[in-house]
């Protein structure tokens, strides 16, 4: 089985929509499939001898629903939950920076561990099944609240604590110390490189990155020869952000265009006055999602060479709905739309380099990743914008 297909990206999506969906429960009609539900709980109350938690059975009907549906990105938010999934979206939370999946067998299992977080320095590794917190069994269908747990939701101030993780990486069992931290994910590193050339690192997208990196070209015409935008092991964010990215390379034209489940297409466009130095994008397996977007568009609109590794392949976003109810903060998020470059090829089938250069992870003590020396990726994007 292909890692696409277990693979469920839980931080780093890509949002273009937030609904109400009150309306969906104005009423049940008897013998409907909501009506099954209500009567379940009908009877258990009427009739169980014991004390049980209604709203934290809620929630777990609700979690169960939206899993069943097979929408590997889809869940369910309650009102604990949400706050510190908004957070994350953000980009600045509090908790030990990793992105984890539930994959078929019910584990949840790490993704990756960002850089420079507490959790890439602790040893946390792509593929470490965790099977505990601080000593509390989780699986799958719990991984919201072992997610908050490692968050410290449950403490007053987190930054600072410690916790445990037990963690299962091939047939060892492992107790990993972890200490929570402030988590930056979406900051942007820049430095000058080869001859007068700007490079800029970009760790994730969200509205205050876009921003930054506007502010980051604003005047760079007068002041460098190009421009190398380093999107390896960056695993998307905020579409609009990827939007706003791409726009600052173009004067006009298509940037994507999303096809909803009626087959709707709605495009974005690029406006007037782009910064006009040559470009390069480094991609590798990591970039994903919104990274994806921003490289199929250059790609497609021949705006700049694409360098590196082939991209992860996912050409979908999702949507967010507020469920309606008193205090609107429970959500449930699902996939809505195909994301299409503007030459129309669907995003899932990943980004292909116009040349094909592997990189080298390394990880130093701080957490870091950088990608060997030499870095041969970086080396070549310097040779394709100086020899220009």
């Amino acid at each position: 089985m292909s890692s696409k297909l277990k693979i469920c990206i839980a931080v780093a999506v890509t949002f273009i929509l937030t609904a109400s969906a009150g309306f969906y429960f104005t009423g049940l009609q008897s013998g409907g499939r909501l009506y099954r539900l209500e009567a379940v709980t009908s009877i258990i109350d009427s009739r169980y001898i014991g004390e049980f938690d209604r709203e934290a059975a809620e929630d777990a009907a609700i979690s169960a629903y939206v899993a069943a549906i097979g929408d590997p990105y889809a869940a369910y938010y309650n009102k604990s939950s949400s706050e510190s999934f908004q957070n994350t979206v953000k980009g600045n939370y509090v908790g030990i920076g990793i992105e984890v999946y539930d994959n078929l067998a019910g584990d949840i299992v790490v993704l990756a561990a960002y850089n420079g977080s507490p959790a890439k320095r602790a040893g946390i590794k792509s593929g470490d099944v965790i099977t505990a917190v601080d000593g509390v069994s989780f699986s799958a269908e719990k991984m919201a609240d072992a997610v908050l747990l490692m968050k410290g939701a449950n403490i007053e101030n987190p930054v600072g604590t410690e916790l445990t993780l037990t963690v299962r990486r091939g047939d060892e069992n492992l107790d990993i110390a972890v200490t929570r931290e402030e988590i930056d994910l979406y900051r942007i590193e820049s430095s000058v490189v080869g001859d007068s050339i700007l490079y800029l690192r970009y760790s994730g997208f969200s509205a205050e990155s876009a921003d930054n990196l506007g502010k980051l070209l604003s005047g760079a015409e007068d002041t460098y020869k190009g421009v190398i935008l380093d999107l390896r092991e960056n695993p998307g964010g905020d579409l609009d952000a990827a939007v706003d990215v791409c726009d600052m390379f173009l004067d006009d034209g298509l940037i994507m265009y999303t096809e909803n489940k009626s087959g709707d297409r709605t495009e974005m466009r690029a406006k007037e006055g782009a910064c006009k130095l040559p470009l390069a994008v480094l991609v590798n397996e990591g970039s994903a999602s919104a990274s994806e977007v921003v490289a199929g568009c250059i790609q497609a609109r021949e705006r700049g060479k694409i360098i590196g590794e082939k991209t992860y392949g996912k050409g979908v976003s999702q949507m967010i709905f507020k469920l309606g109810l008193e205090d609107n903060s429970e959500m449930v998020k699902i996939t809505g739309y195909k994301n299409y470059r503007p030459d129309g090829i669907w995003l899932d089938e990943a980004v292909t380099p116009d040349i094909k250069v592997e990189s080298e992870i390394e990880i130093d003590e701080y957490g870091n990743v950088t990608f060997g020396e030499p870095d041969e990726a970086l080396m070549k994007a310097i040779e394709e914008i100086s020899g220009r």
